[in-house]
């Protein structure tokens, strides 16, 4: 009979993410997770499997949460302008995340695993359906501009926007994109 597990899986893999996210795959040993979970390596492997499989998941569980911020975005109150700036930005407020986004400060998805382009992509095609959805709402969108080209383009400088946050070049220097971005989409 297999023993029973003695941790909250969702819980250190949430650890495990904002880990790797800080430091990268390379950087990350399993010493390192096991010092910072509390959990034996052989119950880490137990769990989630190898190094490589375990950064999957964590990276997997980085899209799922930052897929559920955006739809939380959508789904607020707030202004069509305020929710581009806000799904440009995708500021996590009071969670205690690294700045910026983990799949673009993870260069190596790649050379870590071929699956996990498919999960960064799973987070890029949500978000270009969402900046999609808000562009339709947006008041005075100057006539004729495309919308789906719009949302990819705003995707680019979400990513952009990610690797500023990242570096602390936030909020001066990204309040003046995404204002200077809102402007030239109204009419």
């Amino acid at each position: 009979m297999p023993r029973k597990r003695s941790f909250d899986k969702a819980a250190v893999l949430n650890q495990i993410m904002v880990y790797f996210w800080r430091n990268g795959f390379q950087e990350t040993g399993l010493r390192e997770l096991t010092d910072l979970t509390g959990v034996q390596a052989q119950s880490l492997y137990n769990a989630f499997g190898s190094k490589e499989a375990l950064y999957v998941q964590a990276m997997e569980h980085y899209v799922t949460v930052a897929i559920a911020k955006a739809d939380q975005i959508l789904a607020s109150d707030l202004a069509a302008e305020e929710q581009i700036g806000a799904l440009l930005v995708l500021d996590w407020g009071k969670l205690p995340y690294p700045a910026g986004c983990m799949v673009i400060s993870s260069g190596e998805l790649d050379q870590v695993n071929p699956q996990l382009d498919a999960v960064a992509n799973r987070l890029y095609d949500h978000l270009t359906i969402c900046f999609q959805q808000v562009l339709t709402t947006l008041p005075d969108l100057r006539p004729g501009l495309p919308i789906d080209g719009l949302a990819v383009q705003l995707l680019t400088l979400h990513n952009g926007i990610q690797v500023a946050v990242q570096d602390d070049h936030y909020p001066a220097n990204v309040q003046q994109l995404i204002t200077t971005t809102l402007q030239t989409l109204k009419a």
